[in-house]
């Protein structure tokens, strides 16, 4: 949802971890110094928080990687909050001015949506499996920021998507009447596996599409 005064990206994705590798890929050949912080289950301070030089790492980061975050401008300051993971260089950028998230995908089943992370064994319970959709998405307020580093902000974000957008494609889905869907992307590789098991399409709330 965008507020007034805010500038705001929210796309609707279906990504398998190889979507996002290849993301992850494109991103880093526009920004080599684009580094992501995983996200820890629990309350804030209780689990360390990392800065991972890729995506995968990120995600991989404890027991259950379900979303990840791109610091904005690139290469931005550490919070006190966050430390290293092995390997990855200290960024000595500004201090942060906005957050991307990117929110994973996953593959779940009715009723009570139930995580069933990406296990190609993992056999579905009867209910109806259904593959639900994460997104990339970042906020900042324009007047909080100033001119120059929203100027950045707006740069950067669409070279984040056009790295989104080059490594999937349109969404072309439809509801159980019909309609069809517009905005969200898909990667090669979510497409494959949900046209090869047959299995729909989810999003926030109980609406369920198919690919077509």
């Amino acid at each position: 949802m965008a507020y007034a005064g805010s500038r705001t990206m929210n796309v609707g994705t279906w990504l398998l971890p190889e979507d996002e590798g290849a993301f992850d890929l494109a991103l880093h050949d526009t920004f080599p110094d684009a580094g992501w912080q995983c996200s820890q289950p629990g309350p804030l301070g209780l689990h360390p928080l990392h800065l991972h030089c890729s995506l995968a790492n990120a995600m991989a980061c404890g027991s259950r990687g379900v979303q990840a975050f791109l610091h904005l401008p690139i290469g931005a300051s550490l919070p006190s909050t966050v430390t290293l993971a092995d390997g990855v260089p200290l960024p000595d950028g500004p201090p942060i001015a906005a957050i991307m998230q990117l929110l994973r995908s996953t593959r779940r089943h009715d009723p009570g949506g139930t995580y069933c992370d990406h296990d190609a064994r993992y056999r579905h319970p009867e209910g109806g499996p259904y593959f639900d959709a994460g997104r990339l998405a970042t906020r900042w307020f324009v007047d909080e920021v100033g001119d120059s580093t929203h100027q950045v902000l707006l740069r950067q974000t669409r070279a984040v998507r056009s790295a989104l957008t080059a490594t999937t494609r349109p969404a072309r889905i439809k509801d159980q009447n019909g309609r069809r869907l517009t905005g969200y992307r898909i990667g090669p590789a979510a497409q494959a596996m949900v046209e090869t098991r047959g299995i729909l399409l989810g999003r926030a709330g109980l609406q369920r599409f198919q690919l077509g």
